[in-house]
């Protein structure tokens, strides 16, 4: 796993991109002896804090994705599979799976078909499914967050020109 200084730019798991601030070893109650942590602070979340292990199996991160990687999901958008799964439950597990990789695309992948599904419920007259909104907002905010620091823009603008390329039939 590499390593990362103070100062350097990573995107956490569950907290996205994040600011190394400091590095402690410290004893965490009741877990024993002391460790290395990275103390984070989340780009878009500045009143919060993340600590989290140098070496970890459990908790990932990585390197926030160069420019010009993420610029590209602007142009594929259009030709990303949608995840097809009709059973309710068993789309919602497919989702959880694809967060947890946490891989640009991949998020890139479950904004396109909730946000389809979300214009064809519409354009059905029925109502839009709560787990396609709460997929839709984890893992939105997890993609056009990376996506808005690592183009210096608004979350807001990223999100609104990556949904504008989504259309259905």
């Amino acid at each position: 796993m590499k390593e990362y200084k103070i100062g350097d730019y990573l995107v956490h798991e569950t907290n996205g991109v994040c600011t190394v601030k400091d590095i402690k070893e410290m004893a965490l109650s009741g877990r024993g002896s002391e460790k290395l942590y990275y103390i984070l602070s989340p780009v878009y979340s500045s009143k919060s804090q993340v600590v989290t292990p140098v070496q970890s199996d459990k908790v990932r991160v990585r390197d926030v994705k160069p420019k010009e990687e993420l610029e590209k999901l602007y142009s594929v958008v259009l030709d990303l599979d949608t995840i097809e799964v009709d059973n309710d439950r068993k789309r919602g597990e497919v989702y959880k799976e694809k967060i947890a990789c946490f891989e640009p695309i991949e998020l890139a992948r479950i904004v396109k078909t909730v946000y389809k599904r979300r214009l064809y419920r519409i354009k059905d007259g029925k109502k839009v499914m709560a787990q396609d909104e709460k997929m839709l907002e984890i893992a939105g905010k997890k993609l056009f967050e990376e996506m808005a620091f690592s183009f210096d823009e608004d979350v807001d603008e990223v999100k609104t020109k990556f949904l504008s390329q989504i259309k259905i039939d």
